[in-house]
Protein backbone atom coordinates (compact mmCIF):
# COMPACT_ATOMS: atom_id res chain seq x y z
CA UNK A 1 0.00 0.00 0.00
CA UNK A 2 2.97 2.04 0.48
CA UNK A 3 3.91 2.25 -3.11
CA UNK A 4 -0.12 2.79 -4.31
CA UNK A 5 0.01 5.96 -2.00
CA UNK A 6 3.28 7.43 -2.99
CA UNK A 7 2.75 7.23 -6.75
CA UNK A 8 -0.43 8.38 -5.49
CA UNK A 9 1.05 11.75 -3.90
CA UNK A 10 3.76 11.76 -6.57
CA UNK A 11 1.00 12.63 -9.11
CA UNK A 12 -1.71 14.67 -6.63
CA UNK A 13 -0.94 18.02 -9.16
CA UNK A 14 -2.63 15.54 -11.93
CA UNK A 15 -5.14 14.56 -9.83
CA UNK A 16 -6.58 17.42 -8.07
CA UNK A 17 -10.17 18.69 -9.09
CA UNK A 18 -10.22 16.24 -11.14
CA UNK A 19 -12.61 13.11 -11.84
CA UNK A 20 -11.52 9.80 -11.04
CA UNK A 21 -12.81 6.57 -12.01
CA UNK A 22 -11.43 3.36 -10.23
CA UNK A 23 -13.01 0.03 -12.13
CA UNK A 24 -12.49 -3.22 -9.71
CA UNK A 25 -12.25 -0.69 -6.92
CA UNK A 26 -12.16 -4.24 -4.26
CA UNK A 27 -12.53 -2.17 -0.80
CA UNK A 28 -11.79 1.19 -2.29
CA UNK A 29 -8.39 2.08 -1.24
CA UNK A 30 -7.20 3.59 -3.91
CA UNK A 31 -10.49 5.64 -4.64
CA UNK A 32 -9.73 6.80 -0.64
CA UNK A 33 -6.14 8.08 -1.74
CA UNK A 34 -7.24 9.74 -4.28
CA UNK A 35 -9.77 11.38 -2.92
CA UNK A 36 -7.27 12.94 -0.45
CA UNK A 37 -4.98 13.99 -2.90
CA UNK A 38 -7.86 16.34 -3.62
CA UNK A 39 -9.80 14.30 -6.39
CA UNK A 40 -13.23 16.35 -7.00
CA UNK A 41 -15.17 13.35 -7.45
CA UNK A 42 -14.31 9.63 -7.27
CA UNK A 43 -16.13 7.00 -9.21
CA UNK A 44 -15.23 3.56 -7.25
CA UNK A 45 -16.88 1.13 -9.07
CA UNK A 46 -17.10 -2.83 -7.95
CA UNK A 47 -18.77 -6.04 -9.66
CA UNK A 48 -18.21 -8.09 -6.39
CA UNK A 49 -20.00 -8.11 -2.86
CA UNK A 50 -16.82 -6.20 -2.16
CA UNK A 51 -18.99 -3.11 -2.99
CA UNK A 52 -20.70 -2.77 0.38
CA UNK A 53 -17.56 -3.22 2.00
CA UNK A 54 -16.34 -0.76 0.44
CA UNK A 55 -18.77 2.14 0.90
CA UNK A 56 -18.98 1.64 4.48
CA UNK A 57 -14.88 1.95 4.32
CA UNK A 58 -15.84 5.36 2.86
CA UNK A 59 -18.39 6.35 4.95
CA UNK A 60 -15.79 5.45 8.09
CA UNK A 61 -13.41 7.23 6.38
CA UNK A 62 -15.71 10.78 5.88
CA UNK A 63 -15.47 10.65 2.12
CA UNK A 64 -18.99 9.97 0.75
CA UNK A 65 -19.36 13.89 -0.04
CA UNK A 66 -16.54 12.71 -2.86
CA UNK A 67 -16.69 8.88 -3.41
CA UNK A 68 -19.39 7.05 -4.95
CA UNK A 69 -19.52 3.97 -4.72
CA UNK A 70 -21.07 1.80 -7.78
CA UNK A 71 -21.84 -1.64 -7.00
CA UNK A 72 -22.01 -2.66 -10.95
CA UNK A 73 -20.68 -4.35 -13.70
CA UNK A 74 -18.70 -1.90 -16.20
CA UNK A 75 -19.20 -3.78 -19.52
Amino acid sequence: MVAYKSAISYHQNDIEGKVIVDVGCGTGILSILCARAGARKVYAIEASGMALHAETIVKVNGLSDVIKVLHCKVE
